[in-house]
């Protein structure tokens, strides 16, 4: 599937999972951490002064959630103080935010735009803090996604316990970049798959997985973070 428009387009953390997704379905522009420290404010400043665009897609971040726990500095100056530097010099037409399931505390799953956040670990709080951060540009879409890299699991186990609307990142790429570029819609929206154990996700591409629980690791992980996309799903039947 690729995507025609005539809007210029940037997306930030272009080498990672998703950013070489998107930058396979449309024509953009894409930078990384080689390109622009995004944590540098005179730097991003300095670099819209010179570069023009309609629509900035953010999908850099800290994701490392374990790490995070560790290294509360750098989470919070990738997530929160990039996503600020990035909001301030940007000026063109639209500001797409990626956030997390992650927001949510993974008490009851299914959680739909009206539910109120609630993060359990300081990945998720810094993602939020972003959320928060671009709502500060007047044209903001917020989509709270979830994937996982294409390609075979790359962990021996995964969790029986824990719940998701994980997919591939191939399978979450496209609707990212159909969202992004319809016109009018800001705000919030939650693009997601169906509701799955981490276990059966990881069964998809890699059968032979072993099982394992969340009282297994030392980081604190919600239980269930599967969001409702009933609002996208409706709103995609009328995107032409």
């Amino acid at each position: 599937m690729q995507f025609k428009s005539e809007k210029k387009l940037l997306v930030t953390g272009a080498s990672g999972n998703l950013g070489t997704a998107i930058r396979s379905l449309v024509r953009c522009a894409g930078i990384d951490r080689n390109d622009l420290d995004i944590t540098d404010a005179k730097a991003v400043k300095t670099y819209f002064a010179h570069h023009r665009f309609d629509i900035l897609i953010h999908c850099a971040a800290y994701t490392d959630v374990a790490e995070a726990e560790k290294d509360h500095a750098s989470c919070y100056r990738i997530n929160v103080a990039g996503t600020e530097n990035l909001v301030r010099s940007f000026s063109g037409d639209k500001f797409v935010y990626i956030s997390t399931d992650y927001v949510f505390d993974g008490q009851r799953g299914n959680y739909s735009e009206d539910d109120v956040p609630n993060p359990v670990n300081y990945y998720a709080l810094t993602k939020l803090l972003g959320e928060i951060a671009t709502r500060q540009y007047p044209n903001t879409l917020v989509i709270r996604t979830c994937f996982k890299p294409d390609g075979p699991w790359k962990y021996p186990k995964a969790f029986i316990d824990q719940f998701t609307s994980h997919d591939y990142v191939s399978e979450r790429a496209p609707d990212i970049v159909r969202a992004s570029l319809t016109q009018g819609l800001f705000g919030l929206i939650h693009i997601a798959g169906t509701r799955k154990s981490v276990y059966e996700l990881a069964r998809k591409n890699s059968p032979q997985v072993g099982k394992m629980s969340l009282a297994d690791v030392p980081v604190t992980l919600p239980r269930d973070t599967s969001l409702n996309s009933s609002r996208w799903n409706d709103l995609k039947k009328s995107i032409r």
